[in-house]
């Protein structure tokens, strides 16, 4: 029970379709092509700086952090060398 499609233009409005198609297309500026002289800039990438302004941020808290780690392995191999050294000394 479909619809039976209009096959004059004008009724179904294809032909304002295609009208307003082609008038957007001819206001519209066309791209000019790069010269060989012309200098090419690449842009920076928004991801890449963001990933920056990341690793900027944390990257104080990493240096505290491993400082902190090394402090107290240090801390613990000196009590634990100073408790085996003062204990019976083993078998007799």
């Amino acid at each position: 029970m479909a619809a039976k499609r209009k096959q004059d233009s004008h009724e179904t409005g294809d032909a304002k379709m295609k009208h307003a198609a082609l008038k957007y297309a001819v206001a519209k500026a066309p791209v000019k092509p790069v010269e060989q002289d012309e200098a090419i800039h690449a842009v920076p990438s928004p991801a890449r700086a963001l990933q920056e302004q990341l690793h900027a941020h944390y990257q104080p808290l990493n240096k505290r952090l491993s400082v902190i780690l090394v402090s107290l392995l240090v801390a613990f191999a000196f009590v634990g060398g100073w408790l085996a050294g003062t204990g019976n000394g083993g078998v007799v």
